[in-house]
This record gives structure tokens, C-alpha cells and sequence, in this order.
């Protein structure tokens, strides 16, 4: 009887379930995970992909060299940005720079034209 209960629990560690059952129903999330310094994790990480979406857009919408330019200028904003993330800068103020970046985004998006469905959603 003891060597099953211990192929049982080996079997159990080993395939990195759990034996043990728990109850979601009574959690009491707000529908998003906010990791790190209050979210702010999250949202360098958006901020990334967005100034990937907009480059993507540039040479698909074939932006001119204006739009290029400011671009790699907010390129260059964003870098900072992740650099301070990393440093633990104030979030308070990289919120701010984040916002700002996301509106610039934002507005080459409309200069260039794109269709409704290629925006970026920002959820």
C-alpha cells in the first residue's frame, strides 16, 4: 500500500500536476493581470509592439520619408523608455512618456491612411 501511495505521488510531481484542487469561483480578480510597478510592465510591452505595428504599416502603406524620419526619432524615445523601465526610473513619469509615445503612434497611423481593421487595438 505504501509503494502505491509513493508511485501515485511520483507519478503526480512528475507529470507537474497538482494533487491538491482549487476553487476559482470565489476569486475576486478584476479580469487583467497587472504585474510589476503597478502595470507598468504591461505597458512598455504594448508600447513595444505598437511602434513594431506602426514600422510594419510604414513600408507596407509606404509612408514617406517624413514619417520614417519621426519614426526612428520615437524609435529612439522608445529605447529610452526601456532602458529606464529597467533602471526602476519613475513610473509615474515613464506613464507619462508611455501616453505621450502612444499618441504619436497613434498619429502617424492616421497620416498614413490606413484602413479601420489595421489599427492597432489597444485594448
Amino acid at each position: 500500500m505504501k509503494k502505491l501511495i509513493l508511485v501515485i505521488a511520483l507519478a503526480v510531481s512528475a507529470s507537474g500536476a497538482s494533487a491538491f484542487a482549487y476553487d476559482y469561483r470565489h476569486e475576486n480578480h478584476t479580469g487583467y493581470v497587472a504585474l510589476g510597478r503597478d502595470g507598468l510592465d504591461r505597458r512598455v510591452e504594448r508600447l513595444n509592439r505598437m511602434l513594431s505595428h506602426v514600422r510594419g504599416e510604414l513600408s507596407r502603406y509606404r509612408g514617406d520619408w517624413r514619417l520614417r524620419r519621426e519614426v526612428d526619432r520615437i524609435s529612439v524615445r522608445v529605447n529610452r523608455v526601456n532602458w529606464r523601465y529597467r533602471q526602476d526610473y519613475d513610473s509615474r513619469r515613464l506613464r507619462g512618456e508611455i501616453d505621450s509615445l502612444r499618441a504619436e503612434l497613434r498619429n502617424i497611423e492616421v497620416r498614413l491612411h490606413v484602413r479601420g481593421g489595421d489599427y492597432y487595438r489597444w485594448d
